[in-house]
């Protein structure tokens, strides 16, 4: 009898631990809150971008606030607030105004300043620019452009110093093709404003180039432009840059085929300007695009290489300092080598500040990294918020984080074929769980079969990564190279035909889909309750979902 009022005893305070952890985190009491720092921090920050781009304020009124709630700030860590009842939250309030005052200031510390801009430069009079061409001239239908940088603008026999970045296109007459590089070219034509596409109305691409900060466009005809000097870099950069284009030459000898040297150098080194766009299109209306820009995905890949490789350093303290300096350097090396894109750039950040706390810390709460890293790299360019890119890539890691283990616990499997199936179509679910509404938001469609096509593309791509990177380290062997080259040409042709053949299918593509601003808030909140309903199995979060769904329907019918 004593057992049993033992046992009795243990499940009721049991039970009420259970409760009393289920109401901490309904009311907001949970400790994740507490032991994530900068997702608490990121809340300010990303509310004081979006109210400067709404409605700016002049930086003299920014710094003083700034100054001030610094100045609070260590009052409030030098004064005990414990003592003054209710007063704690001060501390809280002073460290929310001094980081929202803060990304208001970095808005116009990143502020462009065009050439046409400056005091020295007059509009509608020949005004001589030294501009460096950042790239190769790739050609386009009619022309070949590259993007370049205006060093100097010159004046009455003075040079003055700029720093903006444009795009170039060249006539086809003189082959612009001899010029790369680091080429210095002057030439006296007025910048143009770049707009949108006429024939592509969805796709706003002058906000697409101010996000990469680039405002102005130049024609160059011939007689227009002079060559005057080569610069050429001596510098890391630039040795990847070279690696690069030895790659891409590897790529073309072995892989002799348009459509399938152009994925593969898509998938290594991000050079997507050869891909067909026919087959561009294929990928995205089956819901795979994602494997051909350079991204987590691929790095993750990588990642994971490098620590199989590393695996038998040993486990002193030196060793495993070593072995994340080296996964470390290897990552940012293959992130310049891939052109050193912004969604790249994000994963390689986040690799990195996972690998450290990882390293550091051991526990690592995701959530506080995620948050960091979207943090720092908003520190960096606060641009970056507004990148459709940007908001894809981390929606898409924050609903794996969230959902993909609830997603792989609902059919537990036993049979091995099965629960491998299984858990990679959790993955493709739950990825599309927070990035489906904002791609309903940006491009008005949805791919149906992106399930099927995933299940296959992903480890396939995989696949001829790893089988890319042999290649390019295996090329001096003539016959090994050739053999590679074959094998990756006839796994990229299979892969190319099964996602035409997927993006064919009847109602491939749904089309036409729209979702307001408000609407689309309201989606991710009933995303929210269901999430809750999933994770604490209280109906009322099941009922507020469906409560909502309801509501807004009728709306819609009375409207």
């Amino acid at each position: 009898m004593k057992q049993l009022q033992d046992l009795a005893i243990k499940v009721i305070a049991s039970q009420k631990e259970k409760d009393l952890t289920m109401w901490n985190r309904i009311t907001g009491k949970n400790p994740i809150w507490k032991q994530t720092p900068f997702l608490r921090l990121l809340f300010p920050f990303i509310s004081g971008i979006t109210l400067e781009n709404k409605y700016p304020i002049q930086a003299g009124l920014l710094i003083p606030v700034l100054c001030l709630s610094l100045l609070l700030l260590i009052i409030c860590n030098c004064i005990s607030f414990s003592t003054f009842i209710g007063l704690e939250w001060v501390a809280g309030l002073v460290i929310q105004i001094a980081f929202l005052s803060m990304a208001r200031i970095l808005i116009y510390v990143h502020l462009d300043i065009q050439s046409d801009q400056s005091s020295c430069y007059i509009k509608g009079q020949p005004n001589l620019l030294l501009v460096r061409l950042l790239e190769d001239p790739l050609q386009k239908q009619n022309s070949y452009k590259c993007s370049a940088q205006v060093k100097w603008l010159t004046k009455d026999h003075t040079c003055f110093n700029e720093n903006e970045r444009i795009f170039i296109y060249f006539s086809k007459k003189p082959d612009p093709r001899q010029y790369s590089r680091g080429c210095v070219i002057i030439f006296s034509k007025e910048l143009r404003p770049i707009e949108n596409f006429r024939s592509i109305s969805d796709f706003d691409y002058k906000k697409y180039c101010r996000l990469r900060h680039i405002y102005s466009q130049v024609f160059l005809k011939e007689n227009e432009y002079s060559l005057i000097a080569f610069e050429k870099e001596k510098s890391l950069v630039s040795l990847l840059n070279s690696l690069r284009e030895n790659l891409r030459k590897v790529i073309k000898k072995y892989i002799p085929g348009k459509s399938e040297n152009s994925l593969l150098e898509a998938l290594m080194v991000g050079f997507t300007d050869d891909l067909d766009p026919v087959i561009l299109k294929s990928y995205a209306d089956s819901g795979v695009i994602h494997i051909i820009a350079i991204s987590g995905l691929h790095l993750a890949l990588i990642c994971h290489i490098l620590q199989l490789a590393l695996q038998k350093t040993g486990r002193k303290k030196y060793s495993k300092w070593i072995k994340l300096v080296l996964i470390i350097t290897s990552l940012w090396g293959y992130s310049v080598l891939s052109g050193a894109t912004p969604s790249v750039i994000r994963a390689a950040a986040m690799f990195t500040l996972v690998l450290f706390a990882r390293n550091i810390l051991r526990e690592t709460i995701f959530i506080n990294t995620l948050a960091s890293s979207a943090f720092l790299l908003l520190c960096y360019d606060p641009n970056w918020i507004w990148d459709i890119g940007f908001q894809l890539s981390y929606a898409a890691i924050l609903s794996l984080s969230l959902f993909s283990n609830p997603l792989r616990e609902l059919f537990p499997l036993k049979n091995r074929i099965l629960t491998s199936v299984w858990n990679a179509a959790s993955v493709s679910l739950a990825a599309q769980i927070l990035t489906t509404p904002l791609s309903i938001y940006y491009f008005h469609q949805f791919p149906s079969y992106f399930l099927i096509a995933n299940l296959l593309a992903v480890p396939l791509s995989s696949g001829i990564l790893i089988g890319g990177i042999l290649l390019s380290i295996f090329s001096f062997i003539l016959p090994l190279g050739q053999f590679l080259g074959w094998l990756l040409g006839l796994l990229i042709h299979f892969l190319n035909g099964f996602i035409f053949y997927i993006a064919k299918l009847p109602g491939a593509v749904i089309t036409q889909l729209t979702l307001t601003l408000p609407q689309l808030v309201l989606f991710y909140f009933i995303i929210f309750c269901f999430y809750r309903f999933l994770i604490l199995k209280q109906k009322n979060w099941l009922f507020a979902g469906l409560g909502i769904i309801c509501m807004s329907q009728i709306i819609l019918l009375i409207i």
